[in-house]
């Protein structure tokens, strides 16, 4: 019995006593006042008795039924206030969908709101890949440090327990995870866990996540069950509505660019490409220019194929879909001449994980060595190669050229490089030349796979 308890039945006990003790003062008092002195009256102590015995029975019944009202009366006021605080949560959850900045945000705030509303210690939702898939590909959670969380490991997979609910979309409320035969236990560092409630947010037909309750104390009950799918149905409208959002958001960004891009092909790139003609014509027509004249007009051109080429990724990474780097590079090489004396030596794939900024800096600098190979050089053969190991991705440029002993001497090379280093360095890139008067030259470009993430003036 607990002190609660205890205190309970002390207090019914002394009312009790207290009543019993009235009855029993009435019947006395009844006596000295209307029996004439000297009259024992033995009936009337034995009714006396009777009253006293009938009065403690009743009154230990009435206080108890009226404790027991009163703990109804506290529960439902507790209920009360319980369906309150989950309409509250459910407001504030519909309300993030105007103050926070992304999907992400929302998922977010929707697992630390359920996670205090429903007592639990631990909450997490689960986004999948798609609708008809089972694999998660996110996983939010709340009540749980980083670090913990850094120290489980990879991301869950869709097996076991919480596959289960995935599975069959179905809510399912243990109290103790380890009694489904579904369950696989925890990896390592894995906080444990006892009390489960899982289930899927429904909308229009859909499986928007799952949301993922553990370890309240006691368990979770009916009452909790019902209340969550109430939860859940509101999550994922809210869920629902953000995605529209952002995706509308990200359908006009798309229209824009688009709108950009095509302004530009038919503008800008068209211009620049009706000027290109017509000094190749002038170059190719003209007999009287002079050495000087007929070299500035030459660079004027590969200057105007350089620019094309990079109005050319800037469009195509304007776009919706993304750039394959072989594609880009083999446009700009066919733009850029006839690729008889172009060979590729890619061997392998990597490059298709590439940002489309990285792949517009790679592409402009492998123009430039090419450019500066046939122009400079005067090689019969250029390769252009792709590797990568375990750290970085490789690309070079080598020729059969004239080469050269010094790097930034004669024929305008000097800018050149430099602008094709500094276009390696904002990837966290290296640049390193090897050449020899009469032996051609090697332009090796090192970027470490952390290039693909963001450029060095992103970083804070």
């Amino acid at each position: 019995m607990t002190a609660t308890k205890s205190r309970r039945w002390s207090y019914r006990i002394t009312a009790t006593l207290l009543a019993m003790a009235g009855v029993a003062a009435t019947v006395s008092l009844f006596r000295i006042v209307f029996l004439p002195s000297g009259i024992q009256a033995p009936e009337l102590w034995g009714l006396g008795a009777i009253l006293v015995g009938f009065t403690g029975v009743f009154s230990l019944v009435v206080f108890g039924l009226l404790e027991m009202q009163q703990g109804q009366l506290h529960a439902a006021n507790r209920e009360l206030q319980r369906r309150r605080d989950v309409l509250q949560g459910l407001w504030d959850a519909t309300g993030v969908v105007a103050t926070l900045p992304d999907v992400d945000a929302v998922l977010q705030r929707i697992v630390d709101v359920s996670r205090p509303l429903f007592g639990a210690q631990y909450a997490a939702l689960a986004v999948l890949m798609d609708e008809e898939s089972q694999a998660i590909r996110q996983f939010i959670t709340s009540g749980m440090p980083e670090a913990e969380r850094q120290q489980i490991g990879p991301l869950p997979t869709g097996r076991g327990l919480l596959g289960e609910v995935i599975r069959t979309k179905q809510v399912i409320r243990l109290d103790n995870i380890a009694d489904h035969p579904a369950s696989s236990g925890f990896p390592l560092h894995h906080p444990p866990m006892q009390s489960f409630l899982g289930l899927p947010l429904l909308y229009r037909g859909g499986v928007v996540g799952h949301l993922y309750l553990t370890n309240k104390p006691g368990g979770f009950t009916a009452q909790d069950e019902m209340l969550a799918e109430l939860f859940a149905r509101q999550a994922a409208m809210v869920i629902s509505t953000a995605r529209f959002y952002q995706d509308r958001e990200a359908w006009a960004t798309v229209a824009e660019r688009e709108r950009i891009g095509r302004e530009l092909h038919d503008g800008v790139l068209q211009t620049l490409y009706g000027l290109t003609l017509s000094l190749e014509y002038v170059l190719d027509t003209e007999t009287s220019l002079s050495r000087a004249m007929e070299g500035e007009l030459q660079r004027i051109t590969e200057t105007l194929s350089l620019t094309m080429t990079d109005i050319r990724m800037y469009i195509q990474s304007l776009g919706a879909s993304t750039v394959d780097f072989k594609v880009a590079l083999t446009d700009m090489l066919r733009r850029s001449g006839a690729l008889t004396d172009v060979q590729l030596d890619l061997r392998d794939t990597e490059y298709l994980s590439l940002k489309p900024d990285v792949i517009h800096d790679l592409v402009l600098s492998v123009q430039e060595a090419v450019s500066n190979a046939r122009r400079h050089g005067a090689a019969d053969t250029i390769r252009v190669g792709w590797d990568s190991t375990e750290f970085e991705y490789q690309l070079w440029i080598e020729d059969d050229g004239q080469g050269f002993d010094d790097a930034g001497d004669g024929n305008g090379q000097h800018f050149g490089l430099m602008n094709m280093r500094r276009r390696l360095e904002r990837w966290q890139g290296t640049m390193d030349i090897s050449s020899r008067k009469g032996q051609g030259t090697v332009v090796m470009f090192r970027l470490p796979h952390t290039a693909n993430l963001r450029a060095v003036d992103e970083i804070s």
